[in-house]
């Protein structure tokens, strides 16, 4: 019986340990049941050419969505990317995502617009609760900058165009070349659109954050809701296809640079996409995101009928992102099509 006691005793103290790690192992977020006041939330005032940083969902926990978990998440709090089909000329990969967002430079949450090498970037001071684990901050909502036409009107309506990065870690150089696509991508002076680019900390992109994105944005720009676009680079040219396929009834057209081919296939949203025009531009001698995946999922948008360009570039490889964003060619046809 003392045995039994003793035994007893030891189930409880090991079970209230238990306890106290999983109430000091909460993400840095803990919105769910009013979200809809901080997708709604207005930003300061903010003027014409603006480029704006927007933290307003950060507070917001999702549930995770397209992410690669190991057996013990609930324990390790780790993400892994985990290849899931073995693509020809490429090896299958399989790694563990460690939080870069906790390193100096680097948290996302920053209240300013400006990363790379400016010299601009503001560490931002967070007061955390005493249950947080910084690693589940992929759970919360995106962060994200808009940047503002020069002659930016609030009696105007404009069109929105989303860009998704790349990578599923990040470091100064990646912000940099993010920075530079957005200081470069073509943009029409008779036709001029607000530019708004979220940071990811998970694997894949996230519908419902995106969407929780747009509807944030709309509630503090004047825009048109037939003329909302999405392009995303390598992680973000898949990106684009797995927001769009779930999102079917928000943009008008997407453009995928050299989307990367794991961690499972996007080929198998074809279905979904259809009915929405989309160009597909790649390097022929990409050796990070399959050039034949991307191929075979234009071909299988086009047997279904589905308005699609697909752009091969010759003796290109993976890293050569600019010139698709500065291209007019490319950018006027995104900008030419309106929602039916």
């Amino acid at each position: 019986m003392r045995i039994l006691l003793i035994l007893l005793l030891i189930f409880e103290i090991s079970l209230g340990q238990n306890l106290i790690e999983i109430e000091k192992n909460c993400p840095p977020c803990n919105v769910s049941k009013n979200k809809l006041d901080y997708v709604k939330s207005k930003w300061l005032n903010f003027a014409p050419g603006d480029l704006i940083k927007v933290n307003s969902l950060t507070p917001i926990k999702y549930s995770p969505s397209n992410v690669f978990l190991n057996n013990n998440w609930t324990t390790n709090k780790k993400l892994l990317y985990v290849d899931q089909d073995k693509v020809e000329g490429f090896k299958m990969q399989r790694y563990e995502i460690n939080p870069w967002w906790m390193r100096k430079g680097l948290d996302p949450w920053s209240d300013s617009p400006h990363w790379g090498w400016k010299g601009q970037y503001k560490e931002p001071n967070h007061n955390f609760d005493e249950c947080v684990d910084d690693r589940l901050r992929w759970m919360c909502g995106y962060s994200f900058v808009v940047d503002l036409p020069n002659n930016y009107r609030k009696d105007i309506k404009y069109p929105l165009l989303i860009f998704l990065h790349g990578t599923v870690k990040s470091k100064k150089m990646t912000f940099y070349h993010r920075e530079k696509i957005r200081t470069e991508i073509f943009c029409p002076q008779n036709d001029p659109f607000v530019y708004a680019a979220p940071i990811k900390l998970e694997i894949d992109w996230d519908p419902k954050k995106i969407k929780d994105v747009i509807e944030n944005i709309k509630k503090n720009i004047n825009i048109d809701p037939e003329r909302i676009y999405l392009t995303g680079l390598s992680m973000g040219g898949r990106g684009s296809f797995i927001v769009a396929s779930e999102l079917t009834k928000t943009f008008s057209a997407i453009m995928a640079v050299s989307p990367h081919h794991g961690p499972y296939t996007y080929i198998k949203l074809a279905h979904k996409l259809k009915k929405l025009p989309i160009l597909i531009t790649h390097g022929e001698i990409d050796k990070v995101s399959s050039f034949q995946v991307s191929k075979k999922m234009s071909d299988s948008l086009k047997s279904l009928g589905g308005n699609v360009i697909f752009k091969p570039r010759k003796n290109i490889g993976h890293n050569s992102w600019y010139e698709p964003y500065k291209d007019s060619t490319n950018i006027k046809w995104l900008l030419s099509w309106k929602k039916e």
